[in-house]
């Protein structure tokens, strides 16, 4: 009698356990909301025109929708160049650069959570450390940060440089110093104290910043050489490759164990440790002059590449495998400048 009750009881249990383990396998696996599991486009519009909008992909390539801040949000108008985009959270937080504003959404839903404006001057690119946004800003040449939560305005941080892409490794803040082809320094800032701890000497035509296993890799490009940088974050010293054959590299993007980039109409890789560059191209996209590739990323072995078609027309995006096989093409909205996966 006690052995059966046993019996039934460890069975009884192994049910439920298995049913938990369920719900919580379903739970996980299930969206969260309509814009989960999928890749958000950043259009950034017609600079000085409030046409900035935001599209989505789903990871299959089958489900395509546009317009989507719009769409969730009353048709509120998104602004006035939307420059890049960052997550913390379940949170979105869209830089609008002429619109001084960072516009935040829930990352899943896109459904308007608040306006950030404070201190904000021409506004670039932003990340989140330890409960606090940071956001870059051109015509201050400063790092402004906010409560991550709030929303709220902290402090100012005064680099004295341009202040461009940012990204964090190591717990500290490094700071691209360049854009549209010119600057050759990284700025490295402690968050604990948030002051500018050190310079970092790159080469000239730094473009690109990506962290990667608590490594930081900086690319630049210019007219005799590309140099590509990795910097150790524990003794903020880099060590670089160079190819004085390929030049003006640009648009670095990191996925999986390899480094992609771009020259021209090229699409080239090399593995993260690699001892010289690629100088032969994956694939190359169609020539529309300065338009070509405005906007580059690889995701989960996917090549997304955004052609602005002059900014007189809907904004071409094209996925392609690593070798150049089309997956898909949709026109997205004015000015496509980069891809990010939202999982």
């Amino acid at each position: 009698m006690k052995l059966n009750n046993v019996f039934f009881g460890i069975f009884a249990s192994a049910l439920l356990l298995a049913s938990c383990s369920n719900d919580d396998s379903n739970e996980k696996d299930s969206p969260l909301g309509a814009y989960d599991n999928g890749v958000i486009i950043l259009n950034e519009g017609n600079f000085g025109t409030p046409n900035a909008s935001v599209s989505y992909i789903s990871n299959d390539l089958t489900v395509f929708m546009q317009d989507v801040f719009g769409t969730e949000n009353s048709a509120k108008v998104l602004g006035d160049v939307a420059q890049s985009l960052s997550f913390f959270e379940d949170k979105a937080f869209i830089v609008m650069n002429n619109s001084n504003t960072v516009e935040v959404v829930n990352r899943y839903t896109f459904k308007s959570i608040a306006s950030i404006t404070e201190n904000l001057k021409k506004p670039r690119y932003s990340v989140a450390l330890n409960g606090k946004l940071y956001v870059t800003n051109s015509s201050s040449k400063a790092v402004t940060v906010y409560d991550a939560k709030t929303f709220t305005y902290v402090e100012t941080i005064a680099i004295g440089k341009t202040t461009e892409k940012i990204v964090t490794a190591n717990g500290k803040l490094y700071v691209m110093n360049g854009a549209y082809g010119s600057g050759n320094t990284v700025t490295v800032v402690n968050p604990q104290s948030n002051n500018a701890m050190s310079i970092i000497t790159v080469e000239s035509g730094v473009n690109s910043i990506e962290e990667k296993n608590g490594s930081v890799y900086v690319l630049c490009g210019n007219t005799t050489k590309s140099k590509l940088f990795k910097i150790n974050t524990t003794t903020d010293t880099a060590t670089s490759i160079e190819s004085a054959t390929l030049t003006k590299a640009l648009n670095m993007d990191i996925d999986g164990d390899k480094i992609y980039y771009t020259k021209g109409t090229g699409v080239y890789a090399m593995a993260l440790n690699a001892t010289t560059f690629s100088e032969t191209p994956l694939f190359s996209v169609a020539d529309n002059s300065w338009s070509t590739l405005y906007g580059f990323n690889v995701i989960d072995g996917k090549v997304y590449t955004a052609d602005a078609n002059g900014f007189t027309a809907a904004g071409i995006v094209k996925i392609s495998t690593t070798t150049g096989a089309e997956l898909k093409t949709v026109a997205a909205g004015m000015g496509p400048n980069s891809f990010y996966s939202n999982n």
